[in-house]
Parts: C-alpha cells; structure tokens; sequence
C-alpha cells in the first residue's frame, strides 16, 4: 500500500513540474467564430508585449478580419503581417501571401497566377497553404471564411 502511494504520489509531483504548453487563450474565441475579439485580443497583446511575433499576430488579425468579410481592414493587417520580412526570404510563402492578399483584394486572376505557381513548386510544409488558394480561387464567390477552408 505504501509502495502505491509513493509511487501516485511521485506521478502526480511530475505533473505538476513539468512543463506544458497552453493553447493561447485566443485559439478558443477562433473556434467559437468571436473573430472581432480575436482581433482586438491580439492588438492589446502586441502593444503590451514587445516579445510578441508580430508577423504571426497580424497575420491572424488578418484572417479574423477575413471571417468578418471586411476585407478592408483584412488587407491593412494582412499587409502588415509582411513589412519586417524580405520578399526575397521565401518564396513559398510569398505566392502564398500575394495569393491571398488577392482574394481579400477580389483580384481571381492574380490568385490564380499565384496559385498556379505555387502548385507547381511546394514543399510539404507549404501544402496546406496550396490548398489554402486552391480552395480560394475554386470558392472565390463565398466569404473568406468558407473559401478557405478546405478540409471540408
């Protein structure tokens, strides 16, 4: 009985000092569609919190803006999630970006052409971003909410 208690007992001390990582509270708001408050939660963070990846938060206040279908405000984030990196960097990524700055820009034949480049040429890390624009120029009529999910 004692040997059980010990060994309970040591189970339950590593739990509590180990080391897990939370999702950000902000993931939860997303998968209950409270987009705007996705946003402004991530604003707040990146203007009280210098460590913040700002290209990350603004990419994905751009995206809420995108759920939202105010594409206005879409593309001023979406443009912002870009100013610190090189275009040169990566150029996955940028036909990803440039593709989707076209949907919230209503551009089908620039996303198409990025699309189209990107198919041709992608790693298996940038395949959901591939899929991500398929699924964006063969929906192109419905809300960026819908036109870029493509799991389903």
């Amino acid at each position: 009985m004692k040997t059980i208690l010990y060994i309970l007992l040591f189970t339950f001390s590593l739990g509590s000092f180990s080391q897990t990582k939370e999702e950000p509270i902000w993931w939860e708001m997303e998968r209950n569609g409270q987009y705007l408050e996705v946003a402004s939660y991530l604003l707040f963070k990146l203007q009280s919190d210098s460590t913040r990846n700002k290209h990350a938060d603004y990419l994905h206040i751009a995206r809420a803006y995108g759920y939202l279908n105010d594409y206005e405000k879409a593309i001023f984030y979406w443009k912002k999630c870009a100013e610190d990196l090189n275009p040169e960097s990566d150029e996955q990524f940028w036909l990803y970006y440039y593709g989707t700055l076209a949907f919230f820009q209503r551009d089908k034949d620039e996303l198409k052409k990025n699309m189209v480049k990107l198919e041709a040429n992608h790693s298996s890390y940038y395949e959901n971003n591939y899929k991500t624009l398929r699924s964006l120029y063969e929906k192109f009529d419905k809300g960026y909410k819908e036109a870029s999910n493509w799991k389903n």
